[in-house]
């Protein structure tokens, strides 16, 4: 197995899903992630590593999450070899926008099993046959969105700091819930200035006038086109503008447009209890009329004794210290190759 600090020639040719291309390994640079290229003949993956690069810390504190395609489940194997070589006390495969895909990825017995849900559209059927899925409340907001806001793509730096804005507030709000949301604006900058370009992603900003109301991210393979980010603005005389509602409509048929037969509307927690935090996000998402599908994905633990650890010491005070550990450790200029080369070269050390 390849296991490089800089992506192989040709990588992006062939990756199997957005999330490992060369682009969105800079984007996590920001994000505090230090990311790494394996590769052999059973299997390709971005390796996203984290730990905290203090001398007392470093060695109980690694953890890697993982976007892979495999043809054997040996390349996990092995994979998973050379990280417990660098201290990596826990492995997740994949995550709620995209599990390990392959042949062989469900042939390792020492994987745990970890299902996310998600309400996927068929982009295959008319504008009409969509509409005609979507419940009433919702068909309403389309209308009203679509005759009071105007949705348009994340090209230029004011429009970045418009979306920037939004998802400022948006963080806000999710804070208020105990839900963490921090995405520095370098993560944006690395995918607008890198994926975009090369329709790995795409970025919607809805304004009303020419207030910016809404957001969003979504990334982009060869069928699907999977939201990965939102913001709205917290004013409440704009929100009747229905901003949202706009901006996924417009990016239902840009997935269209893109050659995407399925759209996927992100993360959802089933739930029926009206006090679960993330009820409304599950009714709205449920509304559009799409199907619900469950991703599949696996962790392991490598590292009883270190994973015990994070998981009672560091787990808990996460969403307090995440904040801190991105000023302290994220990169603010990611893209550059001398930066991955820079950050893993720290983590290896």
């Amino acid at each position: 197995m390849r296991l490089s600090e800089t992506p192989p020639r040709g990588w992006d040719e062939r990756i199997a899903f957005p999330l490992q291309s060369v682009g969105y390994a800079h984007a996590a640079c920001a994000l505090g992630h230090r990311p790494l290229f394996a590769e052999d003949q059973h299997g390709i993956a971005l390796v996203l590593l984290r730990r905290v690069p203090i001398p007392m810390l470093r060695g109980w504190t690694a953890r890697a999450k993982v976007y892979a395609h495999v043809r054997d489940a040996v390349f996990l194997r092995a994979l998973v070899e050379h990280l417990r070589a660098l201290g990596v006390s826990h492995v997740r495969f994949g995550d709620a926008m995209w599990g390990v895909t392959g042949s062989g990825a469900r042939d390792w017995r020492a994987l745990q099993r970890v299902t996310y849900h998600a309400f996927v559209n068929d982009l295959r059927l008319s504008d009409a046959a969509l509409l005609a899925r979507v419940r009433a409340p919702v068909r309403r907001d389309i209308r009203r969105g679509l005759s009071s806001v105007v949705v348009s793509d994340v090209r230029t730096a004011t429009d970045l700091r418009d979306y920037m804005a939004l998802a400022a507030q948006t963080g806000e709000r999710m804070r208020e819930h105990d839900l963490a949301a921090i995405y520095p604006e370098a993560y944006f900058e690395a995918i607008l200035r890198e994926m975009v370009p090369r329709r790995q992603a795409a970025m919607f900003i809805a304004r009303a006038d020419d207030t910016p109301v809404a957001g969003g991210l979504f990334m982009i393979s060869t069928d699907r086109f999977v939201y990965l980010h939102g913001c709205s603005t917290r004013d409440r005389a704009l929100t009747p503008k229905q901003g949202p509602s706009a901006m996924f409509w417009h990016a239902m048929r840009s997935a269209r447009a893109a050659g995407c037969s399925v759209f996927d509307m992100g993360a959802v927690t089933p739930t029926d209890d009206p006090s679960h935090p993330h009820y409304s996000v599950y009714e709205y998402k449920k509304g559009w009329g799409g199907q619900l599908e469950a991703v599949h994905s696996s962790e392991l633990v490598v590292s009883r004794s270190k994973y015990r650890f994070q998981e009672f010491v560091l787990v808990p005070m996460w969403a307090r210290l995440h904040p801190l550990y991105l000023r302290l450790f994220g990169d603010p200029h990611p893209g550059a190759p001398a930066s991955i080369v820079g950050a893993a070269r720290r983590l290896l050390r």
